[in-house]
């Protein structure tokens, strides 16, 4: 970002409202900043009102994660501070002004934002059209790697397998290269061999990583294998809006839950027929099944 005085402010000019996230369990960045690009300004209208979004063009989450699925050697892994990587029109940054101080002791200062901002609504198809089009660039000389940008990327998360050992490795090795061309950098990698993720300090460490998530679905590289958690309150009493809530935040992309989940919205189905409400506490029978 690149500080703003009086002198250089432009006459059009968007404020962007931003605070932090503080997630511990994160690895990497526990505090991330965010962006407020809907904030209306003093008539009525925010950045995200005027810009257009440029559509989906990433493939669907299913396909994604039944193509993860396909082969015996895996790795996922995320491009690091991808949006942070990617430059946006010079004559467009005066459309991303924050106000941001390096501490309390210091007077805040205006800055603009020369990359892409998460919080836009053009940022996730900024990002993936950059990667298309790196991916077309660069085919030639990352042939493998190149489809997957087109075709294995989720945001900043990278899903790919291979058949042998051997083309795992080549695709890794292509991966860091492609976006190595761009000024990306390849981190987190994590995979279900130890030969995939050699490298302990800059990545997950074979030995000891018992899970990890990927597309929201956590896996277990060592045993290979996806796991989809659902939390449920332990308590001495149920309404039917705990029931549907609990059925809501099953998180199942590819449908490997169906006939669990079949069988809860079941037993939904008989708390509508018995005409509960929804803060009514569950009969005995229904709460204890």
């Amino acid at each position: 970002m690149k500080e703003v005085t009086n002198e250089t402010e432009p006459e059009i000019t968007y404020y962007a409202t931003h605070h932090g996230i503080y997630r511990p369990e994160k690895s990497t960045t526990k505090l991330r900043v965010v962006f407020n690009c809907s904030s209306l300004t003093d008539n009525g209208i925010s950045l995200n009102d005027i810009q257009y979004n440029g559509g989906v063009i990433q493939e669907d989450l299913y396909a994604q994660m039944l193509r993860f699925r396909t082969y015996t050697y895996a790795f996922t892994a995320d491009i690091k501070m991808m949006y942070r990587t990617i430059l946006i029109n010079s004559k467009q940054r005066n459309l991303q002004i924050i106000v941001w101080c390096e501490s309390e002791h210091e007077s805040p200062k205006i800055y603009e934002l020369s990359t892409v901002t998460y919080g836009t609504v053009s940022a996730p198809y900024l990002a993936q059209r950059t990667l298309t089009q790196l991916s077309m660039d660069e085919e030639a000389n990352f042939p493998i790697s190149a489809s997957v940008l087109r075709n294995n990327l989720y945001m900043d998360d990278v899903l790919c397998d291979a058949a042998t050992l051997e083309e795992a490795i080549v695709l890794r090795q292509q991966l860091k290269g492609i976006l190595k061309s761009a000024g990306m950098e390849l981190h987190k990698l994590c995979a279900n061999h130890e030969k995939l993720s050699p490298d302990p300090e800059q990545n997950y460490n074979f030995a000891t990583l018992t899970e990890t998530k990927t597309l929201g679905v956590s896996w277990k590289p060592n045993l290979d294998c996806l796991l989809i958690k659902v939390k449920v309150c332990l308590d001495s009493s149920y309404t039917k809006r705990d029931v549907l809530s609990t059925i809501a935040k099953i998180f199942d992309p590819v449908g490997l839950m169906a006939p669990v989940i079949s069988k809860a919205k079941i037993f939904l189905q008989r708390l509508w027929r018995s005409k509960l409400e929804w803060n009514d506490l569950l009969p005995a029978e229904e709460y204890r099944e």
